[in-house]
């Protein structure tokens, strides 16, 4: 049996209409595919339980899964580079251009875009078209395997 080794690819978070800008003016992210030892140190789920009333006013205890994840490794380790992201500050733009940058930023709206990208680097599905993205992206850059865009 064969698999894609696929050790980065480009992923395109679906967050603040990104996916329907111009592909030039996309927000792009580097994903540096996790090994199998490191992956079960990225997400955790935790059982949450919580007491709760009824219509009829009756105590009851519900309990939920919830997924976690290590944001920090994640961005410091399996992310590379960023394209398009920019943090405006008073008045001031600053680019962040890879993983750790994004691991110390802080900024509104960066929540919805920092579990993209941890639910993206925890799942482990690859699409034709991620593979002929991760493709591309190989065959136009040097030794790191990121676009030459």
């Amino acid at each position: 049996m064969k698999f894609a080794a696929n050790k980065k690819y480009v992923f395109y978070p679906a967050v603040k209409g990104n996916l329907d800008l111009p592909e030039s003016e996309r927000l792009s992210v580097e994903i540096i595919r996790p090994t199998a030892e490191d992956h079960g140190t990225l997400v955790f789920t935790e059982l949450v339980t919580q007491q709760k009333k009824d219509a009829a006013g009756r105590d009851f205890t519900a309990t939920s899964a919830q997924t976690r994840f290590n944001a920090s490794k994640i961005l410091r380790f399996h992310v590379g580079a960023i394209k398009n992201l920019i943090i405006e500050d008073a008045g001031k733009e600053t680019p962040v251009t890879c993983g750790e940058e994004l691991a110390v930023a802080s900024f509104a709206g960066m929540f919805p875009l920092v579990n993209a990208i941890c639910t993206e680097v925890c799942s482990d599905k690859i699409t034709d078209t991620q593979k002929k993205i991760s493709k591309s992206a190989s065959d136009s850059s040097g030794t790191d395997g990121t676009s030459g865009n």
